[in-house]
């Protein structure tokens, strides 16, 4: 569907359902445009019911019926349906993570935005959809959620974000504050992996393409990583969403494809390894305080291409741009100097803001503001 054709829908939508009564208890979630029940909404939208039972919580998805794990409570529209625009246009909260073109909101209601990476590397120019400016994007947003001083930066720079930043952290980083242990081992369980196996997941962000990142050859790492510790490691596949995902490519049983898997953050919880390149999933990753390396073998391509907002070799990521190296620094690396070396990117970011309570914070800033 085109965007102006888009747009002419969006308005006859919103003007005529005008005529119904703005529901203050209310509010509509959409995570990347429709993809999944996942990030920063999802968060913010479980926190919301457990804090204000009483308002209705309405997701949009691009198939509803194939969506797993959505609560009983909420209510599951189609995207770019009739249920759909009569609920964006009759909520009084719209909470949003990827700068969704709407080309307006009706009066009263409020438009929280997410984004779906504070510490991001790559230069983001245009809306996912790739019809857009971001800036466009963001005329409408009320408030915009950051966790750290280059959070604000890139809020401002690349959105051309003139409105209000709530600086309280990323929602969907909550869970790293919680009752950990039980929590990881519910997810290693849901997924049939080895509870008592170390993990390290690679997962690499999405190249403008429709093929992903080849995997490396990481029954040789799991190998040396087991000899090396004398106890059981495993391996998840977690290639970018836009990505197909991988065909079998090996039969090590220790090698789990989890591209699936909706909810990223849990399988950064039960992973103690991570291996990405440009994806500000690692600047997430840092809070756990474990093992984190960049693989970036087309790291001056990818410069002159996307462009990155930061000089990465400048910066404190560990990085290898061979297979040979990455697997050496991977094994060299100690628990005491990754904690380290997290400490360090977390500095690197500035006044980073982290501490369990963002999702919190948000629904207080919403519930302020409800009878408004």
């Amino acid at each position: 569907m085109k965007r102006s054709f888009k747009n002419i829908i969006w308005i006859v939508a919103r003007l005529f359902f005008s005529l119904f009564p703005l529901d203050k208890n209310k509010a509509f979630f959409k995570a990347y445009n429709g993809l999944r029940y996942t990030c920063n909404p999802k968060a913010i939208s479980e926190k919301l019911h457990e804090i204000a039972p009483e308002i209705k919580i309405v997701w949009s998805f691009n198939h509803p019926e194939k969506e797993k794990g959505v609560p009983s409570y909420v209510i599951s529209v189609k995207k770019n349906s009739l249920k759909e625009y009569y609920h964006l246009f009759t909520a009084k909260f719209w909470v949003m993570n990827a700068g969704s073109m709407i080309p307006q909101k009706r009066k009263g209601q409020l438009f929280m935005d997410t984004w779906h990476g504070d510490r991001a590397f790559k230069h983001v120019a245009v809306s996912t959809d790739g019809s857009s400016a971001l800036a466009e994007a963001y005329k409408n947003v009320d408030v915009l959620l950051s966790g750290s001083d280059y959070g604000d930066r890139v809020i401002r720079e690349a959105m051309k974000y003139k409105g209000e930043i709530l600086k309280c952290g990323s929602p969907r980083n909550d869970l790293f504050f919680n009752d950990t242990k039980k929590l990881a081992l519910e997810i290693k369980e849901k997924l049939g992996l080895n509870n008592k196996a170390k993990t390290l997941m690679f997962a690499p962000t999405f190249r403008g393409q429709g093929d992903g990142v080849e995997p490396l050859h990481f029954s040789k790492l799991l190998d040396n990583l087991e000899k090396r510790d004398n106890e059981p490691w495993q391996c998840l596949i977690r290639q970018h969403y836009k990505v197909p995902l991988q065909k079998n490519w090996t039969d090590d049983t220790r090698i789990v494809d989890v591209s699936a898997y909706s909810d990223m953050q849990e399988l950064l919880l039960i992973s103690d390894v991570v291996i990405s390149d440009y994806s500000s999933l690692v600047g997430d990753f840092a809070l756990l305080s474990r093992s984190i390396l960049l693989y970036v073998p087309d790291i001056e391509e990818y410069k002159a291409g996307k462009g990155l907002y930061f000089d990465l070799e400048k910066s404190p990521y560990q990085m290898a741009t061979t297979e040979t190296e990455l697997f050496e620094k991977i094994l060299s690396f100690t628990l005491d100097r990754a904690s380290k070396n997290c400490q360090d990117i977390l500095i690197f970011y500035g006044n980073v803001v982290e501490n369990g309570f963002a999702s919190e914070n948000a629904v207080k800033w919403m519930l302020e503001r409800k009878d408004g």
